[in-house]
């Protein structure tokens, strides 16, 4: 499974930041690290990944980003307003040119706080012109999930770029 000895997406993607002389930041808490992994198999990585967190628990969250409270408890943790501020503050705090958060549940069981169904999450991508967020199910086991938002967060983030111009 992941990592992969050549991931063609993150490869791809890692060559157009390179291109541009831009980095990426992640923060990711459904995919558990899987999406910085995927970018980190990548020889030469560090050319343009800048680093990443794994915040689980939302007080990491609050603590590690600086992220207001009030967000989750008014709109949830798997919510665009949630995950936008979540991509924006990791921005503010470690400055690349782009960053990209996600969160959801992937199950097997849903959350006790949110009526979503498993595989629902909220993935953003924030660059230089603004934050876009898109919304989510995703079927299959909880491993599948985390594929499945590894491969749309990696995606996004290449039609950001690449939009970008």
């Amino acid at each position: 499974m992941y990592p992969l000895e050549h991931d063609e997406l993150a490869f791809e993607l890692g060559e157009l930041l390179v291109a541009r002389g831009e980095k990426v930041g992640v923060s990711e808490t459904t995919a558990g690290g899987l999406i910085s992994a995927r970018m980190l198999s990548v020889p030469g990585a560090s050319r343009w990944f800048d680093g990443g967190v794994v915040p689980y628990a939302g007080a990491h969250r609050w603590e590690q980003l600086g992220l207001d409270r009030e967000i989750a408890r008014e709109h949830g943790a798997v919510s665009p307003q949630w995950v936008a501020a979540t991509a924006e503050a990791l921005k503010r705090a470690m400055g690349p040119a782009w960053t990209v958060a996600e969160s959801g549940i992937a199950g097997p069981q849903g959350s006790r706080r949110s009526p979503k169904p498993v595989g629902s999450v909220v993935i953003a991508c924030c660059g230089p012109s603004g934050t876009v967020t898109e919304e989510h199910v995703f079927p299959g086991t909880r491993a599948a999930v985390m594929v499945h938002i590894s491969d749309r967060v990696l995606t996004l983030l290449m039609e950001q770029v690449k939009a970008a111009g």
